[in-house]
């Protein structure tokens, strides 16, 4: 396999994750430098830090070794709480889905009081 090939590679997949040089070094144990060298083309990881590496990217090693399309991102969520949520509503049937956009849509505008008031004359 071609170094700078896979830096390239490694690059868009780091750079598409959104997460830094120095992030990465630190997730998969490495130096800042060694992330740089194998970005650069400079040198290539061993087969374990390899995987490591996609691990930390959310790719298979495919996309890093071969180049296979990188698929995008999960949304990111800081509020882990929130996601549990999302990922509960997603599961429900669409009426009940359309009634928590609609819920979620007077929190955000902050019109929950006249949401409800609505919803108690219906």
């Amino acid at each position: 396999m071609d170094a700078r090939v896979f830096g390239v590679r490694l690059t868009q997949a780091r750079t598409q994750r959104r997460v830094s040089m120095t992030e990465l070094a630190r997730m998969i144990g490495v130096d800042y430098m060694q992330v740089h060298r194998y970005e650069n083309g400079q040198s290539l990881p061993s087969f374990e830090t390899a995987i490591r590496l996609a691990g930390a990217l959310q790719v298979s090693l495919d996309v890093l070794a071969n180049g296979s399309e990188i698929p995008e991102p999960p949304p990111s969520f800081r509020n882990q709480t929130l996601l549990a949520w999302m990922r509960e509503l997603d599961a429900l049937p669409p009426e009940r889905q359309a009634l928590a956009v609609r819920m979620l849509e007077a929190v955000v505008a902050g019109e929950l009081d006249d949401f409800v008031n609505r919803l108690r004359r219906s």
